[in-house]
């Protein structure tokens, strides 16, 4: 049986020798990527060519990292538009799943809003 599945990226991940570590908490992300020396060069190197020099290099890497999701979602999408309507069917009833609780009342997403304020007032040390 072969696997018709398209191919959304140009590289095989297991043949860079990349580090990739997430750090998650409640409202950031932090993604720490380990390259080797020439592959820092690399970058070094596109970081001189395009980055505007008013730009951190901070920024500049959030754009880079933005600009490849938005690449790869137009490439995602692109693929869904060009699928068959029977094979778009099947592949949305893998994703949806059925949800039978009721949607929560306007008091409780009022009390849920405010317990989220309270406790990020006290995790940046300010008083409620």
């Amino acid at each position: 049986m072969t696997s018709n599945k398209e191919v959304f990226y140009t590289f095989n991940p297991k043949e860079i020798n990349w580090k990739f570590k997430v750090k998650k908490s409640n409202r950031r992300m932090k993604l720490y990527i380990k390259m080797t020396k020439a592959e820092t060069g690399q970058y070094e190197e596109l970081a001189k060519a395009a980055k505007p020099p008013e730009m951190s290099n901070d920024d500049f890497a959030k754009i880079l990292f933005y600009k490849g999701i938005d690449s790869f979602m137009s490439q995602l999408t692109e693929h869904i538009n060009n699928m068959p309507q029977e094979e778009k069917d099947k592949l949305m009833s893998q994703v949806e799943e059925k949800d039978d609780r009721p949607e929560p009342t306007r008091e409780e997403l009022a009390a849920k809003g405010k317990a989220i304020i309270e406790e990020t007032n006290k995790s940046d040390g300010k008083e409620a």
